[in-house]
């Protein structure tokens, strides 16, 4: 593992040339790495993309779209400080951009020594990495999940932002489709013990959804759980993963050894299972196939 200190990441929301030309450059006076976003959705898919440590955004964006974009940065990025500004300075702007998540307000135009107050505030609040800590030699987290297969997504992002940004982008993105598979078929093929041929049936005939409510109301299954657990370990400079779920397991060893066999569309769930062991060769299976474990090399 290296010292290096990766560099912090400031996203700007706003159309404003001079807000923009004052916010890059105290951002550059401060080390920050500065992305642009012209609207929220824009915003939101680099949000997804780089998770950056302050957002500074105009909260009167067309539609109220500052306040939605705040308000939706907060479910997807806990960590992230935001600095919220506005040409007005009233105290009802500033008490709802607080409300749904904003850590500071400053009025526009903005002046360079309140917004070099307002980055150093957030550069205090930014939380350290664990790689900076000393005296940490190992951090776990344990997720007991539903069986939502709609849920999953925003799990494994809190759990990626919370264990796995020091890996590089694309890495991550890996470590994302890994989880998300594996977790989803935790809860569908697992928990709620669906076969492939009962999705599949239900996807074509539109009643999918239906399904898998039926599923989660049945006595048999109202109760299952999924638990995934995480363990960022420096010593050893890995991360590790285990996945379980409270079904009856499956056969899958044929999953893991299919690039020796002709595809057969009957094991077409496990085509993810395959691709996810390409990405992480490590991983595992229990015996009866109700947790799968991997690791990553931290770099």
């Amino acid at each position: 593992m290296t010292g290096q200190v990766t560099a912090h990441t400031l996203l700007v929301v706003d159309a404003c040339a001079g807000t923009l030309a004052t916010v890059l450059e105290q951002a550059k006076l401060k080390g920050l790495s500065v992305i642009t976003a012209p609207d929220p959705e824009v915003a939101l898919a680099m949000v997804d993309m780089a998770l950056p440590d302050v957002l500074v955004t105009d909260l009167f964006l067309p539609g109220r779209g500052g306040l939605s974009l705040i308000r939706e940065i907060r479910k997807r990025s806990s960590q992230t400080v935001i600095i919220a500004t506005a040409d007005a300075d009233d105290a009802h702007s500033v008490l709802e951009a607080v409300r749904v998540g904003a850590g500071d307000f400053l009025q526009k135009p903005l002046a360079a020594k309140e917004l070099e107050i307002a980055l150093d505030r957030a550069l205090q609040r930014i939380p350290h990495s664990l790689e900076q800590v000393q005296g940490i030699e190992q951090l776990d987290y344990r997720l007991v999940l539903g069986t939502d297969p709609e849920q999953v997504e925003s799990c494994v992002a809190w759990l990626i932002e919370h264990t796995a940004m020091m890996l590089p982008e694309t890495q991550r993105l890996h470590l994302r489709t890994t989880l998300i598979e594996l977790i989803v078929n935790a809860v569908e093929h697992g928990s709620l013990e669906i076969l492939y041929d009962e999705k599949h049936e239900a996807l074509t005939s539109d009643r999918f959804d239906t399904l898998i409510a039926e599923r989660r109301r049945h006595p048999r299954f109202a109760k299952r759980r999924v638990v995934v657990q995480a363990s960022h370990d420096k010593i050893r400079g890995r991360l590790r993963y285990a996945i379980m779920d409270e079904g009856k397991g499956f056969s899958w060893s044929r999953f893991l050894t299919k690039a020796e066999h002709p595809c057969d569309s009957r094991d077409a769930n496990g085509r993810g299972v395959f691709l996810a062991k390409a990405f992480f060769p490590d991983l595992a299976y229990n015996e009866r196939g109700t947790e799968v474990t991997f690791s990553v090399p931290l770099p």
